[in-house]
């Protein structure tokens, strides 16, 4: 029929792919020096998940192994026991962005630009408030497999000893001494002493340049002395970084782990997204929907310290 012409925009591939690229731009621009995120796989423990909820436990007990110089010695066996599972629901974060057919059609990019921005960095900040409250929530709220507080003066290994996590000291050279002295003499789940050496110091926001002087400065912080630091010395490749989601809650809190500790983060679908078509939508909008599936947990207390920071 003559005068009339058929306009569908753009296809729903192109428009997708479109926004897509626009996420991606976003997450890059999100990296920030020093900024931790739940994706850090020094800050969180990085596991993933099968379905919606993860069943854990962890096993130790049995102590050192036996020393002899007798050949026909009785071998030592290890005297295994496993903590009560502890499970772990999955969170599904979700969020629908409508885009007005015709910004697309009309290649308002701009406009679309921005609120693909905004909501892709609002999916960071959600994830990441999530993770760090584990951390944050670690003195009064989260609980280890074996029912104690994740910081905590007693906890129960599976050998049966009590073992203490939870400093106080403020910040500084000599406490950072405390902390970390904490951590290389923690007993493990076993009932022996592994060793922990720290992979990061985490500190709220308006605490990190105290972290860095304390750290990573070259010289000793807080003394007039021209003695090396120790601290940068000794580890260089500790990393010292920061979470604004800590700051809500303590900005004196801090906290030192080494690799492969009892915090995960458990994945079970990825960031994703898809695209509903405008013609399905009785006010003509696309549809941009935003998913991901993960949960963040405190397992155990294994290879972490943290601080109050109050005294």
């Amino acid at each position: 029929m003559q005068g009339l012409t058929q306009n569908t925009g753009p296809s729903l591939i192109l428009v997708k792919t479109a926004l897509d690229k626009l996420v991606d731009q976003s997450q890059m621009e999100n990296a920030v020096t020093g900024k931790a995120e739940a994706t850090d796989p020094v800050v969180f423990t990085q596991d993933t998940a099968s379905n919606a909820a993860v069943v854990t436990s962890v096993i130790g007990g049995g102590g050192y192994f036996e020393k002899t110089t007798d050949d026909l010695s009785w071998n030592k066996d290890a005297s295994l026991k496993a903590a009560a599972a502890k499970t772990t629901l999955i969170a599904n974060f979700k969020k629908n962005l409508p885009i007005a057919r015709t910004f697309m059609a009309d290649q308002q990019q701009s406009a679309v630009s921005k609120a693909v921005n905004q909501q892709t960095k609002t999916w960071m900040a959600s994830r990441d408030r999530n993770a760090f409250g584990v951390y944050s929530g670690g003195f009064a709220t989260y609980q280890t497999i074996d029912s104690a507080y994740l910081f905590s003066n007693s906890h129960t290994n599976e050998n049966g000893d009590t073992v203490d996590n939870l400093e106080t000291g403020v910040l500084n050279d000599d406490n950072l001494n405390v902390v970390i002295s904490s951590l290389r003499l923690q007993l493990s789940q076993t009932g022996v002493i592994l060793g922990y050496e720290p992979k990061f110091l985490l500190t709220p926001s308006v605490l990190h340049k105290t972290g860095m002087s304390v750290a990573k400065s070259v010289l000793r912080a807080g003394t007039g002395n021209n003695d090396l630091n120790y601290w940068s010395e000794m580890y260089p490749g500790m990393k010292v970084v920061y979470s604004p989601f800590l700051d809500g809650t303590s900005t004196t809190a801090y906290f030192v782990g080494s690799s492969q500790h009892g915090v995960y983060r458990f994945e079970r679908e990825g960031f994703f997204t898809d695209l509903v078509d405008w013609k399905t939508q009785a006010n003509d909008q696309y549809i941009y929907k935003m998913r991901a599936r993960e949960e963040v947990d405190s397992i155990e207390y294994s290879g972490l310290v943290g601080s109050t920071g109050a005294v």
